[in-house]
């Protein structure tokens, strides 16, 4: 008896030394933010030696390479940083840069852009894979699912929302359906005054007739609730600004699809929104 449990000790030592040796020897490359707080979370942050420009790092965590935007990174950058494994979204490119990575043996995982809650569960999940670190996906899944309840129990109840993805003088880019902005906003409970697919540019006065009780900023490029209305004035007349519910959305947690912080942001924004239930 007790020379099989030394024997089965002694097996599961040896496997997680595997897994640390395997851990320890991989170098990662994250080019979006959802990949990169992925990592961390899953506790594969070690094993980073670049990332994206949309990635945020802990204060005080250590220098990583940075290997610009996902859908124009150099082969030579990641190349020099000697990866074995490139996450991201379908949206990595040009397109030469993943023949030149296959060519030179590095792998790459690729991941859909999530759009759901589950989407984003199963990303972590391939991850995970990647990286022999599934212990941490029932403590992930776990604070997942609270704040999706959270979100359930405060929805926004149908309020007509718009997501701003950039601002000129006169005119807005908007989300439609099939895109993180109208993920985000669904993740809120809320309905897309869009009523087309992928983004489109609409004119203010456009904005102000489909009438949004809420006005979604993305914060890249210098998009501010100021800006939009600076640039736009005629939008102070709009249900939004009166009810002072223009407001601004990181960027960077949705720009390839929905990401742990993402979640976490709608569920603070819906409670510091506090919009009333839309009347059936």
């Amino acid at each position: 008896m007790i020379r099989k449990l030394i024997c089965c000790l002694t097996g599961l030592c040896l496997s997680l030394a595997c897994i640390a040796s395997v851990q320890a020897q991989q170098r990662i490359v994250s080019t979006d933010a959802a990949a990169t707080q992925i990592l961390f979370a899953l506790g594969a942050e070690a094993a980073l030696v670049g990332v994206d420009v949309t990635s945020t790092l802990p204060p005080g965590y250590r220098e990583v390479a940075g290997v610009g935007y996902h859908r124009a990174l150099s082969a030579e950058g990641l190349l020099s940083l000697n990866p074995s494994l490139v996450i991201g979204s379908e949206q990595i490119g040009p397109p030469g840069v993943l023949d030149t990575l296959d060519a030179a043996g590095v792998s790459v995982l690729q991941l859909p852009a999530a759009n759901t809650i589950a989407a984003l569960k199963a990303n972590i999940a391939a991850i995970a894979a990647a990286t022999n670190t599934g212990d941490r996906i029932p403590t992930i899944h776990e604070q997942l699912d609270t704040m999706a309840r959270d979100l359930a129990a405060g929805a926004a109840s149908m309020q007509r929302m718009a997501f701003v993805l950039s601002v000129e003088p006169g005119k807005l880019r908007i989300a439609g359906l099939d895109t993180t902005g109208n993920a985000f906003i669904e993740l809120l409970g809320g309905q897309n005054i869009a009523g087309f697919a992928a983004y489109r540019t609409l004119s203010a006065e456009a904005v102000l007739e489909l009438a949004p009780a809420v006005i979604l900023v993305a914060n890249h490029e210098g998009g501010s609730p100021a800006r939009v209305l600076e640039l736009n004035p005629i939008l102070r007349y709009s249900k939004a600004a009166r009810s002072n519910r223009i407001v601004s959305v990181d960027a960077a947690n949705l720009a390839a699809g929905l990401s742990p912080d993402a979640i976490a942001d709608a569920s603070a924004l819906l409670a510091s929104i506090n919009l009333e239930p839309q009347p059936n």
